[in-house]
């Protein structure tokens, strides 16, 4: 399947003391380099890693990573005002793929328990999209997770926004044109937003994260 995808790794993570969670490590690998990583070796690309806070430290652990200096098709995105939220950089990261104008699969870059085979299912769900519904979402016990995919018309609709509107404004007052699929498992829900998340995934799942030297 022949699909873009963004990367959002803009956030000022604010609620882990300023620290750029996406460079937390899982096995010695940044979780942002594990999520392009994984992208591309699902096959999906072009790919734009949207940038923000934290910019210079995010751009220089993507320039370092051993798996993505042999992977092509992955490119940065900046977000000038990261403080205008989410909206705004998926904005930047759909600008950066000018030259991919189909559907976009939109992915954390926080999210250490996403595997392979999850992005696998995931893109064989989009075809089963019936007309009118402009939006994949996974859901977990009623909630919405990512990765998640828009089609071409959504994305141009998200690109017309006010900057600080995105999706998730979009999703709520469009309920009827959103495909959600229901997963029986956390891996599409499973994010680190705080340090409390270090202790459950260590309980829960036996994952252990660490921050960068």
């Amino acid at each position: 399947m022949n699909m873009a995808a963004v990367v959002m790794a803009a956030g000022a993570s604010r609620r882990m003391g300023g620290q750029p969670k996406c460079l937390l490590l899982r096995e010695g690998e940044p979780l942002v380099a594990r999520t392009v990583r994984l992208l591309r070796e699902a096959g999906l690309g072009p790919l734009a890693v949207a940038l923000g806070h934290h910019a210079p430290q995010v751009r220089a652990a993507l320039a370092a990573s051993p798996a993505l200096a042999r992977l092509q098709g992955w490119r940065i995105a900046l977000n000038p005002d990261p403080n205008a939220g989410t909206g705004a950089s998926l904005r930047a990261g759909l600008a950066a793929l000018h030259d991919a104008p189909g559907p976009v699969l939109v992915a954390l870059a926080d999210q250490p328990l996403l595997e392979g085979a999850d992005l696998a299912w995931l893109l064989a769900q989009w075809p089963a999209c019936a007309a009118g519904q402009h939006l994949l979402v996974p859901t977990h016990e009623g909630q919405p997770g990512h990765p998640l995919i828009i089609d071409a018309a959504l994305r141009r609709q998200v690109q017309a926004m006010p900057a600080s509107q995105g999706v998730r404004q979009w999703r709520c007052h469009h309920p009827d044109q959103v495909r959600a699929v229901p997963v029986n498992h956390p891996r599409f829900h499973t994010d680190v937003d705080n340090p409390a998340r270090f202790g459950e995934l260590a309980r829960e799942h036996g994952m252990v994260l660490r921050w960068p030297e």
